[in-house]
């Protein structure tokens, strides 16, 4: 991709800048802030994004998503246990505790069609059901009771079990038993599982042996992370082909997760004032914690930018196919509405303001922003 010469690239730059003015625009008609300072302060990072963005052909862009989206969730490679070992490596279920708790929400919403019984989230009720084996396996059966509909025939549950079981790149094997204890006749058992390679690292990661005891079993760390290191590994080496990722539904939910991982990373660190009652809080941490005016994140302010940002996350990470499945249709409007208010479960409210955890991703693309902001005002 040459995007020097991309036109497609350039427009997709235009309309996030001319998001960034529709959102300069109406900050400067409206004045609802409870903090001193808010809105200046946003709209001077709106007025340097302007300015700085569409520099050296989008380099912030280009360093934010390649460099640091791209490369720790969707590494480039076709080999799916070299993609789940380079996620799982690269992030912890503590660093990206947004990033993750987005990716739940997202894939239990999704799942709700196929196990619409299940109360709990998906990922955990699979975290529970494979950590009550030490070899990682489940029985087909086991599988079926637990997320299947008693109300639908059996083809039709395992149809869609086998959606939820290629969502997540698990597969299936056979134990073929020729005279069963009870009836002694032929028996087939069907078994989920993880892929050979993967099942090797979990293995060496979450298997603990107590020798005393003489016997082996999963350690607690094995918990929801792994499985969303499946799903970002599968979408990784399956990108070119939608079908094999959940289709237009994936692409656009997984663009709307990282375009809001983007616009709160662009988002500035606001200073409030020593007598704020939110930083005589206990569970306010002022060194990896900011606050962020909810409405900076109301439809009427910031809407413009995140929708050109979904674009672009999507021409990133999967070329002009991805692009081309971001439609503006009513399901994808609700998709994006969806992962922008999942943003109040996954930040913390404390004495009513809406607080930003400062995790690793947030600052590393800060960063980014600052250093070219910087390097090229020397220039």
């Amino acid at each position: 991709m040459t995007e020097k010469s991309d036109p497609t690239w350039n427009n997709l730059q235009q309309d996030f800048v001319k998001g960034v003015e529709k959102a300069i625009d109406r900050l400067e008609e409206r004045d609802i802030e409870r903090i001193p300072g808010a809105r200046e302060a946003l709209i001077r990072r709106l007025e340097n994004m302007k300015t700085h963005f569409p520099k050296e052909d989008g380099a912030i862009f280009k360093k934010a998503i390649d460099d640091k989206i791209q490369h720790s969730f969707f590494p480039n490679t076709r080999d799916f246990t070299q993609a789940f070992e380079r996620i799982l490596k690269s992030r912890t279920h503590e660093q990206d505790y947004i990033i993750n708790e987005l990716i739940n929400g997202f894939v239990t919403s999704k799942t709700k069609a196929i196990a619409k019984g299940t109360q709990e989230p998906i990922i955990d009720r699979m975290v529970e059901a494979f950590s009550k084996r030490n070899d990682f396996h489940i029985v087909d059966h086991q599988f079926y009771a637990m997320f299947g509909d008693p109300n639908k025939p059996r083809k039709y549950v395992k149809e869609n079990l086998q959606e939820l079981v290629s969502m997540f790149g698990l597969i299936s094997k056979e134990l073929i038993v020729e005279k069963d204890k009870r009836r002694s006749e032929r028996k087939v058992y069907i078994f989920y599982t993880f892929p050979d390679g993967i099942l090797k690292i979990l293995e060496e990661k979450y298997i603990v042996i107590d020798e005393e005891l003489g016997y082996a079993y999963v350690s607690e760390e094995f918990d929801r992370n792994v499985f969303i290191c499946m799903f970002l590994a599968n979408i990784a080496i399956h990108r070119d082909n939608p079908k094999k990722i959940g289709g237009s539904y994936t692409i656009n939910g997984i663009s709307a997760i990282f375009a809001l991982i983007l616009l709160l990373s662009f988002m500035p660190k606001l200073s409030v004032n020593e007598d704020n009652p939110v930083l005589r809080d206990p569970s306010f941490e002022e060194n990896n914690m900011s606050v962020i005016p909810k409405s900076w994140m109301m439809k009427q302010v910031l809407e413009d930018l995140f929708e050109p940002l979904i674009k672009i996350i999507a021409y990133r990470l999967g070329g002009g196919l991805w692009y081309s499945q971001i439609i503006d249709s009513e399901i994808n409007k609700k998709i994006h509405n969806q992962i922008r208010f999942l943003i109040k479960d996954v930040n913390r409210w404390i004495l009513g303001e809406l607080v930003r955890v400062e995790v690793p991703i947030f600052v590393e693309i800060a960063n980014i922003f600052t250093e070219i902001m910087v390097g090229t005002e020397k220039e």
